[in-house]
């Protein structure tokens, strides 16, 4: 009986874990995803997909998409600062990559409730010369 409550209780911890994890600030939760994508975790990433995403992408696809982003653009090299802003009912965040090859960004979206609503990556465009 024991273990049995013991189990209940690390599955209730585990689920509050996860649930507060997608509680965060927009700019934390993209992080999170990218985090989690750079560590091959796309069943978890794929779990916190809206309904159109899911409709549109499975884990396999996803971690297929990501896995050749270096082979494409050489390794990761770092990661720029996150830019949030909120568009059409979302929460948008783009976080500038820089891998060897190339500079792109990751725009990710969230709903209301916190799920992944869009995953794009996009090659950087240039800085626009300032006039003077």
């Amino acid at each position: 009986m024991k273990n049995a409550f013991l189990r209940l209780g690390l599955v209730l911890f585990a689920a509050l874990a996860a649930a507060a994890a997608w509680a965060q600030e927009p700019t934390e939760r993209a992080i999170q995803v990218l985090d989690q994508l750079d560590a091959g975790q796309y069943q978890e990433v794929a779990a916190n997909f809206d309904a159109r995403m899911a409709a549109a992408m499975d884990a396999n696809t996803l971690g297929q998409v990501w896995d050749s982003l270096p082979q494409q653009l050489g390794a990761l090299q770092s990661r720029g600062e996150p830019v949030a802003s909120r568009q059409d009912g979302h929460d948008v965040v783009v976080v500038p990559l820089q891998y060897e090859r190339a500079a792109a960004n990751a725009t990710l979206a969230f709903n209301e409730d916190g799920e992944l609503a869009g995953l794009f990556i996009q090659p950087a465009q240039p800085d626009e010369p300032e006039e003077e």
